[in-house]
């Protein structure tokens, strides 16, 4: 409880005491001197692609795909469709969840 009110006091203080300081273009003197970076996002895809393909590999390899296959064909459709129309109500209260932090 201390230290709800010892935070409330700092951030009462530091807003009452700030003060800004004028950079008159530095900032954009720097951003504009700074190198460019070169765009690395084709590793992202290039490892998705080779795990994507090693899963699949494996898969097939250890029969786990067609005992998957054949775990579904036994359950009836509807208990099918049913959890495939729960995703985005769960997702959509997870989202929630997280934007809101209060869980």
């Amino acid at each position: 409880m201390e230290t709800k009110e010892n935070d409330k006091l700092l951030k009462n203080f530091f807003s009452e005491q700030k003060q800004e300081i004028d950079d008159n273009g530095f900032t954009k003197r720097v951003m504009r001197k700074l190198p460019e970076s070169p765009n690395r996002d084709w590793i992202v895809w290039a490892f998705a692609c080779i795990g994507i393909l090693f899963s699949l590999v494996l898969g097939f390899n250890s029969g786990a795909i067609q005992n998957g296959l054949m775990f579904f064909e036994h359950i009836p459709i509807y208990y099918l469709l049913a959890g495939i129309f729960c995703f985005p109500l769960v997702g959509s209260i997870g989202y929630y969840f997280v934007q809101n932090q209060s869980y």
